[in-house]
């Protein structure tokens, strides 16, 4: 009975056994190749033949949109390569995780994204920022980009697939800072695109490394169903806009990318440690009670 298997594994192709052997290398090598292809070749073999202009226009929005597809693409090919299907992560775990999930993301994200870098920002006290402003639904700015320039293409792959085995592996601290660090360098062929960000790299990644924590943090709530993962990315797509209409017209400070990014790093980080330590003494005391039971 053993020797049909060992004719399967024989025929096994060298990508599959990588695949089985080095999952997230395979995942991560993919994502690049995808993004950094579409976003560094296509463009300028497309405008050099057919368009040959250099402006910020609908072309760049749909190549930005497909190139971000690349982390869930991988996804897809590493769990078809290892498991032969496609389940690669779970969409849906339960209406109690979901609000548990999206309370904590949309509390913290709204904090370390909007409401504290808005009171660093502007020399004004905290009430006297423009909270009615929240009030009305044009502030948010939310259209097909919103979800569609990044969450929905990228999110079933950073946090739904690679998040669940860096963390296993390496706790949520690490995995934090692993996938912050591959995701900012993912993006980096972006910044070629003139207004793509008003940062400069190394600022992206700082203000990624706060965000991560943040998701990694609701994702665990959420025993990691994407949907929160996808929401929480797209409400980060529309803090800008919150942020701006909070300090309109108000005073600014001086370097304002610069305490942008200090505040969202260490708000974002600090929350997201609160948040792993709360969890582990939660499931310590869980743990206790089973016992004594």
């Amino acid at each position: 009975m053993a020797e049909p298997a060992v004719q399967t594994a024989g025929r096994e192709s060298a990508i599959t056994r990588f695949a089985q052997k080095r999952p997230l290398t395979l995942f991560f090598l993919v994502a690049y190749a995808w993004g950094w292809t579409i976003w560094l070749i296509v463009p300028r073999f497309l405008r050099n033949v057919v368009r040959g202009t250099d402006n910020f226009d609908p072309f760049d929005i749909a190549v930005i949109m497909i190139g971000a597809c690349g982390p869930t693409l991988a996804a897809f090919l590493t769990r078809w390569l290892i498991h032969r299907d496609l389940k690669i992560c779970p969409v849906w775990t339960g209406c109690r995780r979901l609000i548990i999930g999206l309370g904590f993301g949309l509390s913290a994200f709204f904090a370390a994204t909007v409401a504290v870098p808005a009171a660093a920002l502007a020399k004004a006290p905290f009430y006297a920022l423009h909270w009615s402003a929240l009030l009305h639904w044009s502030t948010y700015r939310i259209n097909y980009s919103t979800f569609l320039g990044g969450p929905v293409n990228e999110e079933p792959g950073w946090r739904g697939f690679a998040l669940p085995q860096l963390q296993s592996r390496y706790g949520p601290v690490w995995a934090s800072t692993i996938i912050a660090v591959l995701w900012a360098g993912w993006h980096l062929p972006l910044f070629l695109i003139p207004g793509w960000s008003s940062t400069n790299p190394w600022q992206f990644v700082l203000i990624l490394l706060g965000v991560s924590f943040l998701l990694t943090a609701a994702a665990n709530f959420a025993r990691f169903g994407v949907l929160v993962a996808i929401v929480l990315h797209a409400f980060f797509n529309t803090s800008a806009g919150l942020l701006g209409a909070l300090t309109n017209g108000l005073t600014p400070r001086p370097y304002p990318v610069v305490i942008y990014t200090f505040v969202v790093l260490v708000g974002g980080t600090g929350l997201g440690l609160l948040a792993f330590i709360g969890r582990k003494k939660a499931a310590r005391q869980d743990s206790a009670r089973v016992d004594s039971a």
